[in-house]
């Protein structure tokens, strides 16, 4: 039997997930500068200090967002 307890921790799980969406894109605008470049660097593939931490910022701002609470 599924309660919603059950149901908010699901749907908090997938609302999160969608915050991440279109993470490299938001980071490459921010910084004028291509969304593969940014895509790179996140696998490793490249290094770039400047990137890197905008993208820490970017996480670290969806994660207060997704730590807020759900409102129903």
């Amino acid at each position: 039997m599924v309660t919603n307890d059950d149901e908010h921790i699901r749907f908090s799980k997938l609302n999160r997930l969608s915050l991440y969406r279109g993470v490299y894109t938001r980071v490459a605008e921010h910084l004028g500068i291509d969304r593969s470049f940014v895509s790179r660097v996140a696998s490793g593939q490249r290094r770039s200090a400047r990137v890197e931490e905008a993208l820490l910022k970017e996480i670290q701002r969806i994660e207060k967002l997704a730590n807020r609470p759900v409102k129903r």
